[in-house]
């Protein structure tokens, strides 16, 4: 018996430390993000900030919407409210995103 819940244990054990792993937020992405028009790269269109615990928030103009947000593979996937996943790519401090019908958005991180 105590064979068998050692061997569940380890099961368990190496689960969570795969999904830790897996799932892994990195801090060094935190902050916040600005898209700039892609025709003049002046006139700021969007913003996004990302918060060290995982969650984020979008905001364009006067709306804004939250999201959770993780590292997968080298990829920055954001997860929104209602379920749906946009998935980005990290390069150095750039992200960009494709959303459906609004284009690619390039980020790049505020210095502050």
């Amino acid at each position: 018996m105590v064979r068998a819940s050692s061997s569940l244990f380890m099961k368990v054990l190496i689960f969570f430390f795969l999904l830790t792993v897996s799932c892994e937020k990195e801090s060094g992405l935190a902050g916040k993000y600005a898209s700039a028009n892609d025709m003049t790269q002046k006139t700021t269109v969007a913003n996004l900030e990302l918060m060290a615990d995982g969650r984020g928030a979008w905001s364009i103009e006067e709306d804004s919407v939250s999201f959770n947000w993780e590292v997968r593979k080298g990829k920055i996937w954001l997860h929104t409210k209602s379920g749906g996943v946009i998935v980005g790519t990290i390069t150095g401090d750039t992200l960009t995103v494709n959303l459906p019908g609004m284009g690619v958005h390039r980020f790049n991180k505020v210095k502050e």
